[in-house]
């Protein structure tokens, strides 16, 4: 899959540091820590390692060869599966050459990517990566700076863009990922990402140090699994079959709307990709004729009163709406909870012979249209 990110940097120049420079981040999803990571960074190197515990627990060791430019010459992982799922080890390594990415994936197989000079690795949730993204666009000056992200575990190269947005402000996409808020200091070092309220809801802090020896064992028994696991729901209302494909994101301590999920803008009503309602016969919502077949929802919640959107794209991801496919923008009714829903739900249920209703409910709220079959 192909995506993009966007980092907003500050002015100036930091190719790469005159002396070495080290550091730690630690990255939580609410009040879950999601990983820990440390780093050291010399003229012609960035080596760091990091415990993840998403979808399982697992020992990174990452390494960058720099060159005279300051760009990666070759980048390697190593993986330590440390809750007992998966391989042991995996190893894995890109070698940057002119226009060309020679990956050594896990397998042992090569594949050679077309892309510009200049690329650089790229592993979702290591912000030592990010860091050195951040040098090279100071190193480069201007409000906009674009390269190519290599993953040492996919084929598909990532779209990498970085801007800039006040003095210690930056902001990065990843394609369908963010947009996250990045704050760094006047010699370029990452001092924290706030996710909230975007598609990738992490929080960075950096640290000092951080005793890596200790927490691969703390939390090798604690996988957080999956964030947001794939589920479904179905129900016949009828003789219509109806049904909603969707991903199911926690509360995790958080406040939901209002924070994790904006108030007053489009949300893709779960996580990852779109949501998809399917439908075997017509129905009416909120007197508009839903014709048989498939659709992607989205809902904007709102405190004024929340409205679902039935749109006719489906198969995207849960960023990319695209209002000129809606089919229906409709009222739903709210109402708060008593008992705090932990992770996201969406259910279906018949309301009589011949109709029914579709339901959200996360945290104290339950959003809900009625549906009937035409």
């Amino acid at each position: 899959m192909r995506s993009c990110i966007s980092i907003l940097v500050t002015v100036g120049a930091l190719a790469a540091p005159a002396a070495a420079q080290s550091g730690a981040f630690v990255t939580r999803i609410g009040r879950d820590t999601l990983a820990v990571e440390r780093y050291q960074r010399t003229a012609n190197r960035l080596d760091g390692e990091q415990v993840i515990r998403a979808p399982r627990t697992q020992h990174r060791i990452y390494s960058a060869t720099l060159g005279a430019n300051g760009a990666v010459e070759r980048f390697e992982l190593t993986i330590h599966n440390l809750s007992g799922d998966g391989p042991a080890e995996q190893k894995s390594s890109i070698q940057f050459q002119g226009d060309s990415a020679f990956v050594t994936l896990a397998d042992g197989k090569i594949q050679r990517l077309a892309v510009p000079a200049g690329s650089a690795p790229f592993v979702l949730n290591v912000y030592g990566l990010v860091e050195y993204l951040a040098g090279r666009a100071r190193a480069v000056g201007g409000d906009e700076y674009q390269t190519t992200g290599v993953s040492p575990n996919t084929n598909a190269p990532v779209a990498i863009v970085l801007k800039r947005v006040g003095q210690d402000s930056l902001t990065i996409m990843m394609g369908p990922v963010g947009p996250l808020r990045l704050r760094v200091d006047q010699t370029g070092q990452l001092l924290g990402v706030s996710g909230v309220g975007s598609t990738m809801q992490v929080s960075v802090e950096r640290l000092a140090s951080v005793d890596i020896a200790a927490m691969g064992p703390a939390f090798a028994n604690r996988p957080l699994g999956v964030l947001s696991p794939t589920d479904s729901v179905q129900a016949t209302v009828g003789g219509a079959t109806v049904s909603v494909k969707y991903s199911r994101p926690a509360v995790r301590g958080r406040v939901v709307f209002g924070g994790v999920v904006p108030w007053d803008q489009v949300w893709r009503t779960g996580a990852n990709a779109a949501t998809i309602f399917t439908t075997s016969a017509d129905l009416v919502m909120g007197g508009t004729t839903i014709p048989a077949g498939s659709y992607s929802l989205w809902t904007i919640p709102s405190s004024a009163g929340w409205k679902l959107i039935i749109n006719k794209n489906t198969g995207q991801w849960g960023t990319n709406y695209d209002s000129q496919h809606d089919l229906a923008r409709l009222d739903m009714q709210t109402a708060p909870l008593d008992t705090l829903v932990e992770r996201f739900t969406i259910e279906i249920a018949p309301n009589g012979p011949n109709a029914g209703s579709i339901a959200l409910a996360w945290e104290t709220t339950r959003a809900w249209v009625a549906f009937a079959k035409k």
